[in-house]
């Protein structure tokens, strides 16, 4: 039934619907008399618009809208559809794979002394799960890996997790998603801020690979959430998990597949031949079985008779007609900066596809910026679950497990390694200068090196000793310029004493000779040039520490 029909079935039931309306009546006693008529009536939507499923427009999943339109549509919980990405689409795989398997293949290191030889064999030992745990996080949100250790029962893993019941046991890691066999008892979460689970549930509802289900202790699971979302989010729709890594470039994957659906037709359709022969409208007329075997047969002829350079033998009454589209060029450089923009939104700029463009060798910093986005998500979202795996394998091999500190190693550690090598020689030389001018000794130099290789810090040291003896050698050599300027100016002076230097002195009436005057005989190789006078030599510096020798002196 239509809306009109409704409407009159409605008003036609009512005893007001026969009245007319005059000229006397207000606009608000229309208004009352239609509100009247439209009670009881059913309430219909009319969508007026053009929907085309194939291409997704039009209709409640448009695409082509969604990229003008933000909504509050949450599609992590849609766990179905990253499946069948994950299955369908190898962009989709790669971007789920590729950073969780760096993530734990980058490794760490352990601060301290001790020996972490069993920690790192332990950690190689299960680097396949811990994998396993971050690819799933990241498909649908969240996963969790349950420790299972040989002598605990199920009814003993209920409770919370002893140092006594895993010392000399094997442990195994059983993986799983968070749609998968995972329930929580949100009611109660660890209220214990000294707890790295603090926030999340105390137990869970556990349903293994062999059906059965039991109740796990939060101690016995590590629990791995990906990208964080805000309070309202995490704690009502994620139900305390994060979000799935491809809700934030679902509408670049699908304008990819669009783009490239797109890319195929044009190239199906870049030359197209038509080929007009007498009598086809009756054969495709006809519905009898011999017509469609008339027809194939005519195509099968036209195939037939065509040779490797594309020529096609047909009847003098037949017509054939080619038709090129020219545009085809250009639609690799689109597909490849649509290919650029996903990388992007992944932030896996010459990762994702490879060989993208020459590779590395186009984008010299690709690998250093993804190596940094590596590092964050190890920081970010990995941590808590690695602390929590090392604190278990510190119990297991008798360490303190109260000292557990460590750093992420890099992907690009080659790279950085070499970088740092080359740095550490210009810094090498650069303390070797000062050591040779006497500004700092040996000793600070090392001092310096152990800063900047540890801790990548530039740090010179000048202890008061140091200073007081550059501060004394400054000294020296200002008084030692002193003396012999001193001494130069009287060796010049002591010949006017004697007269003039040409001809008779005014006090002892001598004529001056070569050996009492300035004449040049007098200068011969110790020559001074009044004008640019020639500077003392500096006197030989010390490289020793202490320098108490030249102080005492």
């Amino acid at each position: 039934m239509k809306v009109q029909d409704i409407f009159i079935d409605s008003a036609m039931k009512s005893d007001k619907a026969f009245q007319a309306v005059s000229l006397a009546d207000s606009v608000e006693d229309t208004k009352r008399r239609v509100e009247s008529l439209a009670e009881g009536s059913i309430p219909v939507t009319i969508n007026d618009r053009y929907g085309n499923e194939l291409s997704a427009t039009g209709t409640p999943n448009d695409r082509v809208q969604s990229f003008t339109n933000y909504g509050y549509s949450n599609d992590t919980l849609n766990w179905t559809l990253w499946l069948s990405l994950y299955n369908d689409s190898w962009v989709f795989r790669r971007a789920i794979d590729k950073p969780s398997q760096d993530v734990v293949n980058c490794g760490f290191s352990l601060n301290g002394t001790e020996d972490y030889s069993l920690v790192y064999k332990q950690f190689e030992r299960h680097k396949s799960k811990l994998i396993e745990l971050v690819m799933w996080g990241s498909l649908f949100g969240g996963s969790v890996a349950v420790m299972l250790f040989d002598g605990i029962s199920d009814e003993d893993m209920s409770h919370p997790l002893k140092k006594s019941q895993i010392v000399g046991k094997t442990m195994r890691l059983y993986v799983t998603d968070r749609w998968y066999g995972v329930g929580e008892n949100n009611t109660q979460t660890v209220t214990s801020m000294k707890d790295i689970d603090f926030g999340t549930p105390v137990s869970y509802n556990i349903t293994f690979a062999d059906g059965h289900s039991c109740t796990v202790h939060h101690s016995f699971v590590l629990r791995y959430e990906h990208r964080t979302a805000p309070r309202l989010i995490k704690n009502g729709q994620l139900q305390g998990w994060g979000y799935a890594e491809g809700a934030h470039i679902l509408n670049e994957l699908s304008r990819d597949d669009q783009l490239k659906s797109a890319i195929t037709s044009l190239v199906n359709k870049s030359l197209i031949e038509v080929i007009k022969m007498k009598g086809m409208k009756g054969v495709f007329m006809g519905a009898d079985k011999g017509n469609e075997d008339q027809l194939r047969m005519r195509l099968e002829m036209v195939n037939w008779g065509r040779t490797f350079n594309s020529l096609t033998f047909l009847d003098t009454e037949d017509e054939y007609q080619q038709h090129n589209f020219s545009g085809v060029t250009g639609l690799a450089d689109l597909m490849e900066k649509n290919m650029r923009l996903i990388a992007a939104a992944l932030e896996m700029q010459g990762v994702l596809y490879g060989d993208l463009d020459g590779g590395f060798s186009a984008d010299t910093v690709a690998m250093q910026r993804y190596a940094i986005v590596i590092k964050n998500r190890c920081d970010t979202y990995f941590r808590p679950v690695l602390y929590k795996f090392l604190k278990i394998v510190f119990i297991q091999a008798g360490l303190d497990d109260k000292k557990i500190s460590f750093e992420f190693n890099s992907i690009n550690q080659a790279q950085e390694s070499k970088e740092k090598s080359e740095a550490i020689n210009a810094y090498t030389r650069s303390l070797v200068d000062l050591v040779n001018n006497g500004i700092i000794s040996k000793y600070q130099m090392a001092l310096s090196m152990r800063e900047y290789i540890n801790k990548n810090q530039v740090s010179i040291q000048f202890d008061e000793e140091r200073l007081n003896l550059l501060k004394y050698e400054e000294e020296m050599n200002i008084l030692k310029g002193y003396k012999s300027l001193g001494k130069m100016k009287s060796d010049s002076m002591n010949p006017m004493e004697g007269g003039s230097g040409f001809g008779e002195s005014p006090m002892s009436g001598e004529m001056n000779s070569p050996e009492a005057g300035f004449g040049e005989e007098d200068f011969g190789d110790d020559e001074i040039n009044m004008s640019e006078p020639n500077l003392p030599e500096a006197p030989e510096k010390s490289n020793d520490f202490g320098g108490f020798e030249e102080l005492s002196e």
